[in-house]
């Protein structure tokens, strides 16, 4: 086994608590599991072994939900997004992964505190601003792993109607992950045996914590799992900040 019992450890509990609040809420997985795996793991390890993971996920939540989609907005948003992973994954594999973990903490602090602020706004947006959302969230996605969050803004202003927020993301998701996981082989990140380890390991867990989210699915209050994440996100970002600078 590649990895000592204290990280194996870490990645079922990460993997559990992240795919429940993806199946809960079609998002957010990535905010818990890279900021809290990289206290054990390298960046470049990290994010591949997560995109095979997220490719499944997200897959099995895009299908469930496929009725839902907004194609209008996949297809604005998807073939920018492209070219901002294929930026993001070049930078990743040339850039040294200590560098990237106190910008990632602070990205993640700033989205927590976002989050805690709730901004209650009833003005929407057209689909052209799809295609900056793409190239930023797919720049973020491929050099950090945390696309997630400029999709979830973008798609707050373009409707209200959760169920398709929910569906729509999920479908961008698969898109994303699926062309991060070519990005990846192309730059070889992909190679190491680590990363399919840590593959198999995981998607067990990813598994049960999707089921238990959907069974958690209207059950529970999203202003209350809106703070429980927030808060979540602001302690690992912080640690991460910490940990760069210790």
């Amino acid at each position: 086994m590649p990895f000592p019992i204290e990280t194996i450890v870490a990645m079922v509990l990460v993997a559990l608590v992240a795919y429940t609040i993806l199946g809960i809420s079609g998002f957010g997985s990535a905010l818990v599991t890279i900021p809290l795996l990289a206290h054990f793991l390298p960046l470049t390890t990290i994010l591949p072994i997560l995109v095979l993971v997220d490719f499944t996920a997200t897959t099995t939540n895009g299908l469930k939900f496929r009725h839902d989609i907004d194609v209008a907005d996949i297809k604005t948003v998807v073939p920018t997004m492209c070219a901002g992973i294929a930026i993001g994954v070049a930078l990743l594999s040339r850039a040294p992964g200590t560098a990237l973990l106190p910008v990632l903490g602070v990205l993640i602090v700033l989205y927590g505190l976002y989050r805690l602020r709730e901004p209650v706004t009833t003005k929407f947006i057209t689909a052209r601003w799809g295609y900056a959302t793409g190239l930023t969230g797919g720049l973020f996605g491929g050099l950090f792993g945390i696309g997630g969050p400029i999709y979830a803004t973008y798609m707050s202003r373009r409707t209200n109607d959760y169920a398709k927020m929910r569906a729509t993301m999920a479908a961008i998701f698969t898109v994303s992950t699926a062309f991060r996981i070519a990005a990846f082989l192309i730059a070889g990140l992909l190679l190491d045996a680590k990363v399919w380890w840590g593959f198999a390991i995981i998607l067990p867990f990813m598994f049960i914590g999707l089921n238990i989210g959907h069974r958690l699915h209207g059950k529970l209050e999203r202003k209350h799992l809106s703070i429980f994440l927030s808060v979540l996100m602001i302690a690992s970002g912080m640690s991460l900040v910490a940990r760069a600078f210790a």
